[in-house]
């Protein structure tokens, strides 16, 4: 819970810095300065920096839950946080990030023995918090 409070608290302060920023901008914006692009530049990397954190702004009937992926061959050991809401793809794709040759296998998904839908959320596949996700690929 502590971790979670952390990061919203980082959040809260990347909004601000944008705020300011953005503040800066438009009353140098008014004296028509050559600095524009810089103060462009650091609004989109403060908007990228707040879409990393949005995941832990909840509204009401969302929550957050951490997913282990494991794989059949044992090469693939993922934490990951999501929420209840997302579609089961989003988080495959976390997983493809960090591990990219398996984006390139066709590949199945179980929790708790029942093979998962990566067109249905979470709760739709019925994906509980601490839930581990095991990845299997369909040999040829």
């Amino acid at each position: 819970m502590n971790e979670l409070e952390n990061k919203i608290k980082k959040l809260e302060l990347i909004i601000k810095e944008k705020d300011n920023i953005i503040n800066e901008y438009k009353i140098k914006e008014l004296k028509n300065t050559s600095n524009n692009n810089n103060y462009i530049n650091r609004i989109k990397e403060l908007e990228k920096e707040i879409e990393k954190y949005k995941i832990y702004c909840l509204l009401p009937g969302e929550k957050l839950l951490s997913i282990k992926f494991i794989s059949i061959d044992q090469k693939i050991n993922f934490n990951t946080v999501a929420k209840n809401i997302d579609n089961f793809s989003k988080l495959e794709n976390s997983l493809y990030e960090k591990y990219p040759k398996y984006k390139e296998t066709e590949n199945f998904f179980l929790v708790n023995g029942k093979k998962l839908n990566r067109h249905k959320t979470l709760d739709e596949n019925k994906i509980k918090d601490n839930d581990v996700l095991t990845l299997g690929i369909f040999e040829e």
